[in-house]
C-alpha cells in the first residue's frame, strides 16, 4: 500500500503563480477578441458605407446624365415649350409630378426646417423622356380621341406620355389602350384614380394643340430625390418620388446629408463658367436651363453607433475648405457612428453642346 504521507500536493505560492499566469492568458486572449471584434465592426460599417455611397451615387448619377432628352427635340428647346392636355385641375395633379407645360428639366432645392425632410440639404427633380419605339401608324387630328400607333408595347393605362414630330410636342395620359394599337387620351385626371372623360371636342385641356402627320411616342418622367428622416429611429434615407407614385419610396438608408453644387455655363459649348452652391441665398441665381454638371457630395453614417473610436470629424461638403479644422463637420458629441464623405460630379449629357435657351 503507498504511503500516503509521502505525497505532495501543490503550495497556496504555486497556486498564486498559476492563477496569475492563468489570469494574464486570460486576459490577452480577451483583448484578442475585443480587437479582433472591433475590427471587424468596423470592416463591416466601413463596406455597409461604401456600399450605401456607391448605390446613391449609381442612382442620382443615372438620373442626372439621362435627364432634358426629349427625343430628337434638342434640349432647351422644350421648356417652356412642351404643350401639355393633363388636367391641371385634377385632385390627383401634382405640379411635382405632372407639371410639363411650366418646367425646368432640373430643378433645384433646398429642404425647409419642419416635417420629415432634412432641413437644409439639397433637394432635386430630374425630368425628360424614355423612348418605346412607337410610332404614329397615321395622321392625328387635333381632336382625335385616340392615336393610331405601331405598337402599344411598354404602355400602361395612366402613362403620362409624349408625342413629338422633332417640331412641336404635347404631353397627355394613356387613358385607354384597345386592340394593341390604339392608345387613348382622354383628359381628366393625372393618376391612376378615378376613371376620367374627354371634355367636348373644342376645350383646349382635351384636344391636341395641332394635327400631327407623324410623330413618336415616349414615356415621360419627373422624379424627385431627397432625404427623410425617420422620426422613430432617427435613420435618415435618400427618398424618391415617381411620376406614377405620389408616395415616396426609400433608395438608399443612412445617408446623413447631401448637398450639391450647379456648373453653370452659356449654350453652344462645354466650358463651365461657374460653380454655385445649392443653398437659400443661391437658388434664385441659379438658371437651371444652364446647368452643364452637378456635383453632389453625399455624408453617409454607419449604421450601428460605437463604432469610432473617437468623435468624427470629416470634410463635408467635399469642396470645403478644410485647412482650418474649425470647418470640418461634427455630429454631436456622444455620436460614435462612424461617417464618411462621398463626391461626384457628373454632366448633364443632353446638354453638352445644347444648353439653355
Amino acid at each position: 500500500m503507498k504511503d500516503i504521507s509521502r505525497q505532495s500536493g501543490l503550495t497556496l505560492i504555486e497556486l498564486l503563480i498559476a492563477s496569475t499566469l492563468g489570469l494574464i492568458l486570460l486576459v490577452g486572449v480577451v483583448q484578442l477578441f475585443v480587437s479582433g471584434s472591433d475590427t471587424f465592426r468596423m470592416a463591416e460599417a466601413i463596406g455597409r458605407m461604401q456600399e450605401s455611397g456607391r448605390l446613391a451615387q449609381d442612382v442620382l448619377g443615372r438620373s442626372i446624365r439621362n435627364a432634358d432628352y426629349w427625343g430628337c427635340r434638342n434640349a432647351g428647346d422644350v421648356a417652356g415649350s412642351l404643350d401639355t392636355v393633363l388636367d391641371s385641375g385634377n385632385a390627383d395633379y401634382d405640379a411635382d409630378r405632372h407639371d410639363f407645360g411650366s418646367f425646368q428639366a432640373l430643378e433645384f432645392g433646398v429642404a425647409p426646417a419642419g416635417g420629415n425632410r432634412v432641413a437644409g440639404s439639397a433637394t432635386l427633380i430630374v425630368r425628360g423622356a424614355t423612348s418605346l419605339g412607337i410610332h404614329l401608324d397615321a395622321s392625328m387630328g387635333a381632336q382625335a380621341d385616340a392615336l393610331d400607333v405601331n405598337s402599344t408595347a411598354g404602355v400602361n393605362l395612366n402613362d403620362i406620355l409624349m408625342l413629338t414630330d422633332c417640331e412641336d410636342s404635347v404631353a397627355f395620359q394613356a387613358t385607354g389602350i384597345t386592340g394593341g394599337d390604339t392608345i387613348a387620351h382622354a383628359a381628366g385626371k393625372a393618376s391612376g384614380t378615378g376613371t376620367g372623360t374627354r371634355d367636348t371636342p373644342g376645350n383646349s385641356v382635351a384636344e391636341l394643340p395641332k394635327s400631327y402627320a407623324s410623330g413618336e411616342i415616349f414615356r415621360l418622367y419627373a422624379t424627385s430625390y431627397f432625404l427623410e428622416e425617420n422620426p422613430t429611429t432617427g435613420i435618415r434615407s435618400l427618398m424618391m418620388r415617381t411620376i406614377s407614385n405620389a408616395s415616396a419610396q426609400e433608395v438608399v438608408s443612412d445617408i446623413h446629408d447631401m448637398q450639391m453644387q450647379v456648373g453653370l455655363g452659356d449654350s453652344g459649348d462645354n466650358v463651365i463658367n461657374n460653380w454655385l452652391d445649392v443653398n437659400t441665398t443661391n437658388l434664385p441665381a441659379i438658371d437651371s436651363g444652364f446647368v452643364k454638371a452637378v456635383r453632389i457630395s453625399l455624408l453617409v453614417r454607419s449604421p450601428n453607433d460605437r463604432v469610432a473610436s473617437q468623435r468624427q470629424a470629416v470634410c463635408f461638403p467635399a469642396w470645403t475648405d478644410c485647412s482650418n479644422s474649425a470647418n470640418l463637420w461634427q455630429p454631436a458629441a456622444d455620436d460614435r457612428h462612424y461617417y464618411r464623405v462621398y463626391t461626384s460630379m457628373y454632366s448633364v449629357r443632353n446638354r453638352l453642346l445644347n444648353t439653355g435657351t
